[in-house]
């Protein structure tokens, strides 16, 4: 299975760009990161000893972390300049961002050292042999019994025309970054297509979406918008037209 290799340059979109949108606390967008960012952080059970997040970008979800929930966080991304603003942002003694050259090795990680590997929106953003080798870094990076927490954006919802209103109003646009695709009801085949081994390394332990109404919500009245996404627990929400799709993996032996 190949997909086209995206030509997007990732050091055009400025700095700490979404980091200033999730600030905001108005507006759609700013409702869309701050709430997948809340609905990973829900997936936690009980205190955490280390987690990594790939693909940080501006190191906004860990931000969002206290120190009595993981009491190690470490961040990797391939643009410096980001990962420079996430460390004099948000770098402590207890969480770190880091520069990595690909997606098949992160030196500053040790193997099996992770409870909880994070992808938060990132595999739209990649051909189906970089994610692979991304699974497979995570697979390596996790204890075992650690959880996997991917999400993306769901292309059987709304999502579609959210989409195709930023393409054309939006200054970072998203027609030539997103170029695989998933959406509910193929996300465990479509992985497993992308990586045979997949069902031997992992198995899931649910799948869910998000931000299906709220997002237009929070458009009108922010702070309503926050109370309707978290009346409901997400394990609970079995529904398939959320805007975003939130799956856990649990590392096998």
């Amino acid at each position: 299975m190949t997909e086209p290799i995206s030509s997007f340059d990732y050091n055009q979109i400025p700095l700490g760009f979404y980091d200033n949108i999730t600030s905001k606390h108005r507006g759609m967008r700013s409702f869309w990161h701050n709430q997948k960012f809340r609905r990973v952080i829900d997936s936690f059970q009980g205190q955490q000893e280390a987690i990594l997040d790939i693909g940080c970008f501006s190191g906004t979800f860990l931000s969002m972390i206290r120190q009595e929930q993981v009491a190690k966080q470490v961040g990797v991304d391939i643009l410096k300049e980001q990962i420079d603003y996430a460390n004099r942002s948000y770098g402590t003694a207890f969480r770190s961002f880091h520069l990595i050259g690909d997606l098949k090795e992160i030196p500053v990680a040790e193997d099996g050292q992770f409870d909880c590997v994070t992808i938060i929106e990132v595999i739209e953003h990649l051909s189906a042999e970089e994610i692979a080798d991304l699974i497979q870094l995570a697979y390596r990076k996790l204890k075992v019994g650690g959880k996997l927490i991917i999400t993306t954006p769901n292309y059987a919802s709304l999502w579609v025309v959210q989409e195709f209103i930023l393409n054309r109003i939006s200054d970072v646009k998203y027609q030539e970054q997103h170029i695989t695709h998933f959406h509910y009801f193929n996300m465990e085949k479509k992985l497993t297509t992308i990586i045979p081994t997949l069902p031997q390394l992992f198995s899931f332990n649910y799948k869910t979406t998000t931000h299906f109404l709220t997002p237009y919500i929070a458009l009108l009245w922010y702070r309503l918008a926050e109370k309707i996404s978290s009346a409901i627990p997400h394990r609970k929400w079995n529904f398939a037209l959320g805007s975003l799709l939130l799956v856990e993996l649990k590392k096998r032996v």
